[in-house]
């Protein structure tokens, strides 16, 4: 097996929506993208708002342009990024919106959408998030942790929005100087699941380590397309179903070999010693 970057994703319609007749207004893409320091991970989630006309579309056109413009900065500045990149590729989006809005004579609120974008290198990792949903890192060897806080409005089950004027503002932004080895992001329809509102850890950590392993596994560089029809049957299952009827997206990462069993017969369990260049 070649080391490198495997991923699957989903998004899927949730009953509620189902019921009213409504389309996934969730998006989720994910590319890999050559630079001159290597291969960058690009991911993002978008998640239309439910009251928005055109929100499946505004969730779909804000995904697209953040990974677009990415590329095209990533290939430019010999494959770095800082946090001012961060925000301008937010505001891209952001516009790309306004402009598809312009073109179909509606007002760009009727495009409302949350953005969550993650780009990994090997040597580095920078993520970017207006609204809710979450984004999940390794902490330590079958540990895990939330990259930001699920960003709440005032009142309950409000948040903030990419068409929002103040929307760069409010954005969350970060770099690391390192790359982590896996990454997972998902709308907030699965923040009952995997968000624990209990002391400890907040991050429903059995969920993802049950799940990586596949993606590990995988033998299709890149997106496995096999893998992500599986993790959409299984968003769609009656079990995730029962726990919550909105639209579900979520892609899952990893630039980890499986792990090998020492001499002993005993797994390996350190994920630095199977990271692979990606």
């Amino acid at each position: 097996m070649k080391p490198g970057w495997r991923y699957a994703k989903a998004a899927v319609t949730g009953t509620r929506h189902a019921a009213d007749g409504r389309g996934c207004e969730d998006f989720a893409v994910a590319r890999i993208i050559g630079s001159a320091r290597g291969n960058v991970l690009a991911a993002c989630v978008c998640d239309g708002a439910g009251s928005s006309p055109q929100a499946a579309t505004g969730a779909r056109v804000a995904a697209e342009a953040f990974l677009t413009v990415a590329g095209d900065r990533l290939r430019d500045a010999g494959g770095l990024v800082d946090e001012r990149d961060l925000a301008d590729f937010l505001s891209f989006a952001g516009l790309a919106v306004t402009l598809k809005a312009f073109t179909e004579k509606n007002p760009a609120r009727d495009y409302a959408t949350t953005l969550m974008g993650a780009l990994v290198s090997e040597s580095w990792s920078a993520f970017v998030q207006v609204g809710d949903g979450a984004m999940v890192v390794p902490s330590a060897p079958g540990r895990w942790e939330l990259v930001f806080e699920p960003q709440r409005g005032t009142y309950a089950n409000e948040t903030y929005f990419l068409t929002d004027d103040d929307a760069r503002l409010r954005a969350h932004v970060a770099v690391r100087p390192y790359g982590v080895a896996e990454v997972a992001l998902f709308s907030d329809g699965l923040e009952r699941l995997l968000i624990r509102e209990a002391a400890g850890s907040p991050v429903a950590e059995a969920f993802f380590n049950e799940m990586l392993p596949a993606v590990r596994g995988s033998g299709a560089p890149g997106e496995d397309l096999a893998l992500a029809q599986a993790l959409s049957a299984y968003l769609s299952s009656e079990a995730i179903n029962a726990r919550t009827d909105d639209d579900k997206s979520l892609i899952l990462a990893s630039r980890l070999l499986p792990a090998q069993p020492s001499p002993e017969g005993a797994a390996a369990t350190d994920e630095h010693s199977h990271a692979a260049s990606g």
